[in-house]
Parts: structure tokens; sequence; C-alpha cells
């Protein structure tokens, strides 16, 4: 089970997806017990009944036990992706997506590959990925198996990226803010750098990411409009949503200009197809923060169900939204 977002392009208009639509549903969800909660930044779920919940400023994640009947997802001890470096007292990986893969058993959660929001300060755990073994008929993580890879040594090489690499999101800097797992690859949604009105999704082979040599990845440029970048990206039956937002973060005390054209409070949501154009659903409806991650909680022929959950809000704000196709 997954999660996905929405997007509304501004300045160059993408095609619509035809007749689909979206809507805001009543049903009342609740996220409890997560550390951060007001900093939730990814999801994925295994099955209808465990799920794995990732926070930006931390460097564990959380499994949680889905109740759908009470529509509530109920926080387990977290589990560090990482041993602390000797010495340090925190490390951020800064997570910003995660996805799964059903038929290894496992998730993935990505670090941005970015440098510091605040400071642009260079931050070797943000450039990781971790695959995640799990259980899926208990949700409990195998930690003892966890590995770690990243996408760094492709993306310094990319014809592409390797300009904007170690540049501060302010200013176009590389960053990821989404994963999602197809067709046996991973998929990296990017919310930086925007190129004339263009992001990228990264298609990686996974194994790859764990070998010592560079990754085998390839780039995917979607027109989503200037000034926009990814900020989530969940599989579906045939293709992809895309949940979409500023690229540029806002300014800060330790870089005081950002290419922002406006407040990050307007998010979008796109329908993908590799090898197609990204097509427009709509905006996101009411949002009560910054759109950080979806979860698809049943696709049907008709409709696609999500649960929306946004940073800054108070246990991460979860909204239930319907695609209608």
């Amino acid at each position: 089970m997954k999660i996905p977002l929405l997007a509304i392009l501004i300045f160059t208009a993408p095609l619509h997806a035809e007749s689909w639509t979206l809507q805001k549903l009543p049903d009342r969800w609740r996220l409890n017990g997560f550390e951060g909660s007001f900093d939730l930044s990814g999801i994925a779920a295994i099955n209808g009944s465990h799920c794995l919940v990732g926070t930006d400023e931390l460097f564990s994640v959380q499994p949680g036990v889905i109740d759908r009947s009470k529509r509530r997802i109920t926080a387990r001890p977290s589990v560090p992706l990482m041993k602390l470096p000797a010495g340090a007292k925190k490390v951020e990986v800064d997570v910003e997506g995660i996805a799964v893969a059903p038929e290894r058993n496992a998730y993935y959660v990505t670090g941005s590959h970015g440098v510091g929001k605040k400071k642009g300060d260079f931050q070797p755990a943000r450039l990781s990925v971790f695959e995640v073994p799990v259980d899926p008929s208990t949700g409990r993580i195998d930690r003892n198996r966890i590995r770690r890879g990243s996408l760094a040594p492709w993306l310094e090489k990319s014809r592409v990226f390797r300009n904007f690499v170690g540049k501060p999101l302010q200013q176009n800097g590389m960053n990821f803010e989404g994963i999602a797992y197809a067709k046996g690859k991973l998929w990296f949604g990017t919310r930086g750098p925007n190129v004339r009105g263009t992001s990228y999704v990264i298609e990686a082979d996974p194994e790859s990411l764990f070998n010592q040599g560079t990754p085998h990845a390839k780039e995917h440029a979607l027109a989503i409009g200037d000034g926009r970048g990814i900020r989530e990206i969940t599989a579906v039956r045939d293709g992809f949503l895309v949940l979409t937002g500023n690229s540029a973060a806002e300014a800060t005390k330790q870089i005081p200009i950002s290419l922002a054209r406006r407040p990050d409070a307007t998010f979008e949501l796109f329908f993908w197809k590799p090898g197609q154009k990204v097509r427009l659903i709509g905006k996101v409806p009411e949002v009560p923060g910054k759109a950080e991650a979806m979860l698809v909680l049943e696709e049907t022929d008709a409709y696609i169900d999500l649960l929306v959950i946004y940073d800054s809000a108070p246990d991460g704000g979860p909204q239930a939204i319907r695609v209608l196709k």
C-alpha cells in the first residue's frame, strides 16, 4: 500500500488527466505516538495492517499499526537506521521518503541527498538510502539486516545534476523528497533542481545502490512548471501519483536569499506514466501544513483513496483524499 500526492501547475500547464478529479473525504484519521510528530515526512505500508513512518529530524524510523475500522495508525518503538558516529550526539538522515517492495519484504528509506536546509551545511548521513527488511506478518523490522547505500556517486557524475549537488535548496540545490518502488526499480522524486520548468524522477536499480561502484540510474524529465518541485511520488496501478509544491525552500538567517516565488502553501497532484507526459489532476484541498507524504489506502478501477500527511501540522494532520478516475 502506498501513498500518492497532488499537484497543479501554475506557469507551464501540463496536460490534464482525462476526467480525473479529487475530493477531500470526511474520514478523520489519527496518527498516535510518533516522535517528531510535527515533522513527519514519509510513510509506506507493507500490507493493510503494518506500515513504516519517517521523520526528517531523526535518524530512526517507526513501524506503525493500521486500524482501518478506527482510522488510526499507532506507533511502535523507533528503529535506528544507522549507528551514531563516534563522538556524535545527534545525526539527521533527513528522511524524505519511504517506499515498500512487497516481493522483497523490504522498505526503502531515502535521505534528502542535499545540504542542511537552515544552514546549508554538509551532513554525510543525508546522502543515504536504506533497505529495511520487514516481516509482513508482524511488521517487525530486522534491524540487523538494514543496508545503507547512496545515490550520491551517480549524482556527482550526472550531466543533469552535478552542478546542483551541494547547493542549498533555497538556490535550486539537489534534494530528494519522495521515493517509490515499481517494476523492480526505485523511483526518486526531486524537489530540486527545477530547470526551466522541469523537475525530475530518477529511476535506479535497487541492488546497485548497495555495491561499491556507481549506481545504475537514469533521469526522467517532468514538466511541472517554473519554481515547482516533487514533494512525494507513489506507485499506483498504471503509473505514479506525483505531489508537487515549491521547489525552493524559505530563506533563513544563514541563507537569506531564496528563489521561492510564493509561500509554500499550494500543492498539486499529477499522474505520470514513464514514457508519457505528466498530467495534472488538481490542487490538494484545504491543506493544514506542508504536504510531505502519501499512503494509498485503496485503489479500484474507479478511484484511488489516499492519506496525505503534512509537515508542521499536529501529528501529521492526516487527510483522506479520493482521486476519481
